[in-house]
């Protein structure tokens, strides 16, 4: 790695004013730092890319086979009217949730990667783990191409596809956001690490991904609460209504999802950047 950057340190209010465009003057570096990446995760291998649509399609393949055919579970109706697909319903809710999910341990991965880089050359400590969030967000963002052509093909298809690009920034932001966060708590305390594991599996049935969220309605308030509470189903529920009912959001939620994506970014990224500087002796 023969990018540098200058590592500006500081605690002042003017270091958190300036702190998007320090990320925007970094924008080569952390580009290096996604080559870097890719080149390393798909050194060894032939089909690359392809590999990241194989868990999720196996996963799809496995709910399908134990929810519809098994437990005979029924999907909320396409918005084309066109009856309802339980498989492509799991499928819009599961590459969203791969979105948020799939960040989290590559975030804490490459943080703990780039400790010994950290300590010989001076650039911001959120670059490396930027560009790796970037290059699994594009990775899972292949799965939404298969996704569409698919719904384009038994033709559900609404304007209301658009309103995906602002959930699904919201949620790319949202998901950055944690992982810097858990990454810098990850430096501090070595259990962070399992306890994501089992954090996520536990958040996975508490997202409405092989159900609706409208199948909560008059059930456990307990459940209905966690379910509501947690912001993952907003974003999840979002991406059902857009892609999969077509139908559309309101003004104010849709704001609220970007507006809850951009908060935990620019909060992770002002937390792991203060914490960067103790990086190198904790690790």
């Amino acid at each position: 790695m023969t990018c540098r950057c200058e590592l500006i340190s500081g605690t002042l209010p003017e270091h958190e004013r300036t702190m998007l465009s320090r990320v925007y003057q970094s924008r080569s570096l952390v580009w290096a730092f996604m080559r870097r990446d890719v080149s390393v995760r798909y050194r060894t291998s032939v089909l690359g890319w392809l590999w990241s649509l194989a868990q999720p399609l196996a996963t799809l393949l496995l709910f399908f086979v134990v929810f519809y055919y098994i437990f005979h579970a029924q999907a909320p109706p396409l918005g084309n009217g066109r009856g309802s697909s339980y498989p492509i319903f799991i499928f819009c809710g599961l590459v969203t949730w791969n979105l948020f999910a799939g960040m989290q341990p590559v975030s804490i991965t490459t943080m703990e990667s780039c400790a010994e880089l950290l300590g010989k050359v001076h650039f911001p400590g959120w670059a490396p783990v930027l560009g790796a969030q970037l290059v699994q967000a594009l990775q899972i963002l292949l799965e939404f191409v298969v996704l569409l052509l698919v719904l384009l093909c038994i033709g559900n298809v609404s304007w209301t596809w658009l309103l995906a690009i602002p959930i699904l920034l919201g949620t790319v932001l949202f998901a950055m956001g944690i992982g810097l966060l858990i990454s810098a708590l990850s430096a501090h305390f070595g259990d962070v690490k399992e306890g994501v594991t089992t954090a996520l599996l536990l958040l996975y049935f508490a997202t409405p991904i092989m159900y609706p969220i409208s199948m909560l309605h008059g059930r456990n308030a307990a459940l209905s609460f966690v379910v509501h509470a947690n912001p993952m189903s907003w974003y999840v529920n979002g991406v059902h209504n857009v892609l999969y009912s077509l139908v559309a959001p309101s003004v104010p939620v849709l704001i609220g999802l970007l507006a809850a994506g951009a908060l935990t970014f620019w909060t992770g990224l002002v937390v792991f950047d203060r914490a960067s500087r103790d990086l190198v002796e904790l690790l």
